[in-house]
C-alpha cells in the first residue's frame, strides 16, 4: 500500500528554503497530483499531474501563487480535464491567435473592416462615418484578438467615454457588426451592448432677437454657407457638399443628388423606390449671396496666384484656403463669444427657418416640403398626391428670406 503524502501547510513553504544548486519539488497531499517546483533563484510554479486523454500529462497551475490559490485552481482545473477540456491546446490556441493579432490577423478591427468592405455594411452610404465612430470609441480593443473579446468590456469601454452621443451612436453601428461576425463564428458569447444614457436633446429654435444678433455676424465662410441654409431650410451636410453643378442661377433652384439626401422613408419604401433628387427654389437673397460667395472665391484664388477658374464641381462653400469646411465647433463658440447667443448648433438652423415659415402662414404640409420629407402629409397622403408644391414652395422661402433680410437691417417685416 503507498504511502500517503501529507498536505502541505503555508508554514511548510515558508520554511522551505530553495537549493543553491538545483530545483526542488514537493507534492500537496490535498489535490492529488499538486506539486510545487522552487527554483534556485527561489521562483515557485506550481502544476498538476494528471491522467488526461489516457496519458499521465502535467499541466501548469500558475506561478507565485499562494498554497490556498493553487489548490483552487489545481481543483478548477481538474474539473475541466475531466470534462474534455485540454488546457494546453487551449493555451497554444491563444498564443497562435496572439501571434496572428500582431500581424492583424483575426483581430476586432479585422471583423470592423470586413463588415464595411465586404460584408454587410458595404453599401451603407454612412460607413465611412460608422467606422469612425467605432473606432474612436473601442480603440483600445481595436488590436485584440476577436474571439477573446467581451461584451462586458465592450460595454465598459462605451461608459467611460467622455461623449455620450458618439458613444451611443458607436453602441448602435457596432451591434450589427457583432451580430455579422458571430453567425460567422468570428466572436465568441452573446453582445448586449447598452446606449449610455442621455440628457434630451435640446430642439433649439433661434427666436427674432437672437436672429437679429447673429445674421450680421454670417459674413464669410462658415456664416456665409450658416445663411444659405437659413434661406434653404437644408441639412449642414448636404450644403457642405453642395457643387456649383447642382446649381442653376438662371432657373434660380438648387438640385440635391439623391446621393447627399439623407433618406428619412420607411425601410419598405427604400426598396421599392429609389431617392429622388431634391429641388430647392432659391430667393433672389440666396442668388446674391451665391453670386457674392463666387466672387470672393474668385478673388481669393487671383490674390493666391491661382489661375484656374472655378468650376462645376467645385463645392459652393469653402474655407480661407479653399477646403471644405469644417471644425463647426469652433466657429460656433467663437460666434457665441461675439454674440451672446448660446444653446444653438447648426441643426437649429433649419428648425429656425421651418419655424420661420409656419410664423408667416406656411401650412404644415409645405413646412415639410421645404425640409425635403419624403411623406408629406402622411404616408397614406403621399401615395396619392405626388405633387412637390414648387409655387408654394418658393413663394414661402422667398418670405422667410425677405423676413431674414428685415431682421438683419432691424427694419419691420409686414
Amino acid at each position: 500500500m503507498a504511502k500517503r503524502v501529507p498536505p502541505l501547510s503555508a508554514a511548510t513553504l515558508t520554511k522551505f528554503k530553495p537549493d543553491p544548486l538545483k530545483v526542488l519539488e514537493l507534492v500537496d497531499g490535498a489535490v492529488p497530483g499538486l506539486r510545487v517546483r522552487i527554483t534556485p533563484a527561489g521562483t515557485r510554479s506550481w502544476s498538476l499531474n494528471i491522467r488526461a486523454q489516457g496519458k499521465m500529462r502535467r499541466f501548469d497551475v500558475g506561478r507565485s501563487l499562494g498554497l490556498a490559490e493553487a489548490r483552487l485552481k489545481a481543483e478548477d482545473l481538474r474539473r475541466k480535464i475531466k470534462d474534455g477540456a485540454d488546457p494546453t491546446a487551449e493555451k497554444r490556441t491563444s498564443h497562435q491567435r496572439t501571434q496572428l493579432a500582431s500581424q492583424g490577423i483575426g483581430t476586432f478591427d479585422a471583423i470592423v473592416e470586413a463588415y464595411f468592405t465586404t460584408g454587410q455594411g458595404a453599401g451603407l452610404s454612412t460607413k465611412d462615418d460608422q467606422v469612425r465612430r467605432i473606432r474612436s470609441v473601442f480603440a483600445v480593443h481595436l488590436k485584440r484578438t476577436a474571439l477573446e473579446l467581451k461584451s462586458s468590456e465592450l460595454q465598459l469601454s462605451i461608459d467611460k467615454h467622455g461623449a455620450k452621443v458618439s458613444a451611443a451612436r458607436a453602441a448602435g453601428y457596432l451591434t450589427p457588426v457583432l451580430h455579422w461576425a458571430k453567425r460567422r463564428d468570428l466572436v465568441i458569447g452573446d453582445f448586449n451592448l447598452e446606449k449610455p444614457l442621455q440628457n434630451a436633446p435640446r430642439q433649439k429654435v433661434l427666436t427674432e432677437v437672437e436672429l437679429a444678433a447673429l445674421l450680421p455676424t454670417f459674413k464669410s465662410h462658415h456664416g456665409v454657407c450658416a445663411k444659405f441654409m437659413l434661406l434653404t431650410g437644408a441639412r449642414i451636410t448636404e450644403t457642405t457638399a453642395a457643387t456649383w453643378s447642382q446649381i442653376d442661377l438662371e432657373a434660380m433652384t438648387w438640385t440635391i443628388p439623391p446621393e447627399n439626401l439623407k433618406d428619412t422613408r420607411a425601410l419598405q419604401a427604400r426598396r421599392h423606390k429609389p431617392k429622388q433628387a431634391l429641388a430647392i427654389p432659391l430667393s433672389r437673397q440666396a442668388i446674391q449671396l451665391l453670386t457674392d460667395t463666387r466672387e470672393a472665391e474668385t478673388e481669393r484664388r487671383q490674390l493666391n496666384g491661382l489661375q484656374e477658374e472655378i468650376r462645376k464641381q467645385d463645392l459652393l462653400f469653402v474655407g480661407p484656403r479653399g477646403s471644405k469646411l469644417g471644425n463647426w465647433d469652433r466657429w460656433l463658440k467663437a460666434t457665441t463669444a461675439t454674440t451672446g447667443i448660446t444653446g444653438w448648433s447648426a441643426h437649429a438652423l433649419r428648425r429656425t427657418t421651418a419655424t420661420l415659415a409656419g410664423d408667416l402662414g406656411a401650412p404644415p404640409h409645405i413646412v415639410s416640403v421645404i425640409l425635403g420629407h419624403s411623406n408629406v402629409g402622411g404616408q397614406l397622403v403621399a401615395g396619392y398626391n405626388h405633387s412637390t408644391y414648387s409655387s408654394e414652395h418658393q413663394q414661402v422661402l422667398q418670405h422667410v428670406a425677405d423676413k431674414l433680410e428685415a431682421l438683419e437691417n432691424g427694419v419691420s417685416y409686414e
